[in-house]
């Protein structure tokens, strides 16, 4: 399945990252079956839990690799070593260190891909409506789209940056994935302990604006 793809701000410094949606309940993810992730694209932060990368000083470069030895993943009986017989890192280690160093450079790109988009005003506000199918309403607040109008009153020198930049095609893509909601909609109805949709729809925010 592929996934849906919205923005959503950090709360402490007010930009923007982008999120994917799993499941219209805190807490539960409708991509996971039997423990097996069911999307086409896996998270690199699913690909290397339980290993992350830290800093000792903040806003400091120099990263280093830390384990959250609380999690279940970690054992010494099986699985992968992390260190060989000498203690040098293993290769499997060394392949961990460079997904995650890989995916602090996407983190970046990400960060300079969203500071375009909010400059631009390319960001709108949205609520998600449940309707259930006994009559019941819910609201999914704190997310946000693209503003494909606003896209496509930009003039041509702006669009050939973005463009130039890789931006339009991870912009179009985004507005696209808004479709995949029907599909999360039926894999949630297939949970006979979740409360059934009937269907949903996406409003622009009335206690939010976009940038």
């Amino acid at each position: 399945m592929r996934l849906t793809y919205f923005l959503a701000r950090n709360a402490q410094n007010g930009s923007y990252t982008i999120s994917a949606l799993t499941s219209f309940n805190a807490g539960k993810s409708l991509l996971v079956n039997n423990n097996q992730w069911q999307a086409l694209y896996t998270p690199v932060c699913m690909q290397t839990h339980p290993l992350h990368l830290m800093t000792r000083e903040a806003n400091s470069s120099d990263y280093f690799i830390a384990i959250d030895e609380q999690s279940s993943a970690v054992n010494s009986q099986h699985g992968e070593a992390l260190f060989d017989a000498k203690g040098n890192p293993s290769l499997f280690l060394n392949s961990q260190q460079k997904l995650l160093e890989s995916d602090l450079k996407n983190d970046y790109q990400t960060y300079q891909f969203t500071q375009e988009v909010a400059r631009l005003g390319l960001i709108k506000n949205i609520d998600i409506v449940l309707q259930f199918e006994q009559g019941e309403t819910q609201t999914i607040q704190g997310l946000s789209t693209v503003d494909e109008d606003k896209l496509q009153t930009l003039d041509s020198n702006t669009i050939a940056e973005l463009q130039k930049k890789g931006y339009l095609s991870v912009l179009n893509s985004m507005l696209i994935s808004l479709f995949q909601l029907n599909a999360l909609v039926k894999l949630h109805n297939q949970h006979s302990d979740l409360k059934p949709l009937k269907q949903i729809k996406l409003e622009l925010s009335r206690d939010s604006h976009a940038l």
